[in-house]
């Protein structure tokens, strides 16, 4: 998400930076129903655009946040919407002070954004990534992805979708996959489908503690997709400690990692070893 340089064409900066527009009328509606931003509430809008999405959510809230790469974009928003209605962030998403932002709509530093945007594809995964490790922030989101990334995220046990990506952001939050989108909803079209998704966090979420025994134990338990989870704890951990781990968690260790669902990783990580994996 790098702003692209003066000369760069149109075209040529959108892939880039992974631009689609969504276009489709309907589904702007659909996807700012699903968040469901009252007047007031505390609105980040991740990747603004063209301000398809930021026209529907300030008549909804009232004022909006809303990060943009693209200095172009950034500038045309900033040229359509008053800095009293638009607190507009030129940046990097990954880079953003979510508490400046909370800050910025007159909000509490430590208050919880209602999140929601259609995500580079290419930046999907660090995008979560940063939503789970700053979920306190987060109130819920509806978020759009590449379909299989979408499938990723809320795959079950048994199947090649299903991985540490899902398992682990299922852990902090629910994630509800609520419609498809073909690539005539967008300008111009991407190569692929996308999927919307909504986001409610999880009440009895795990610690951060937690959190980094549990990214430990599915990197190890999953480091080998065709390899039993004893094997791959083996190679992590040694034969001795991964046995004891796995009998302490009452864990077949001949089965392997895709048939084994989230609660048995979570009993896994309980008790992984400090300092493994770090």
């Amino acid at each position: 998400m790098r702003p692209a340089s003066g000369g760069t064409r149109p075209s040529a900066r959108r892939r880039a930076l992974g631009q689609h527009f969504l276009v489709d009328v309907r589904a702007v509606a659909r996807i700012v129903a699903a968040l469901d931003p009252r007047s007031g509430d505390p609105v980040l809008e991740i990747g603004a655009g063209r301000g398809a999405l930021t026209e529907r959510l300030l008549a909804a809230a009232g004022r909006v946040a809303a990060v943009e790469v693209d200095r172009r974009l950034a500038a045309a928003l900033r040229a359509r919407h008053a800095p009293e209605s638009l607190a507009l962030f030129e940046g990097d998403v990954l880079r953003l002070d979510l508490s400046e932002v909370a800050r910025a709509l007159g909000h509490p530093a430590s208050t919880p954004l209602l999140v929601v945007g259609n995500l580079p594809y290419s930046l999907s995964k660090p995008i979560v990534q940063r939503l789970v490790r700053e979920r306190a922030r987060v109130a819920r989101a509806v978020l759009m992805f590449q379909r299989e990334v979408a499938a990723r995220l809320t795959a079950a046990p048994g199947g090649a979708s299903y991985g540490p990506f899902g398992i682990l952001a299922g852990q902090f939050f629910e994630i509800e996959p609520l419609f498809d989108l073909a690539p005539a909803a967008f300008r111009p079209p991407p190569a692929v489908h996308s999927r919307v998704t909504r986001w409610i966090p999880r009440p009895s979420a795990p610690s951060a503690e937690c959190e980094r025994r549990l990214r430990s134990c599915l990197a190890a338990c999953f480091a080998g997709r065709r390899k039993t989870v004893r094997n791959n704890l083996r190679a992590a951990l040694g034969e001795r400690q991964a046995d004891a781990l796995l009998d302490a968690a009452g864990v077949d260790g001949g089965l392997r990692a895709e048939d084994l669902g989230p609660p048995t990783f979570v009993r896994l990580a309980a008790t992984w070893p400090a300092g493994a994996g770090r």
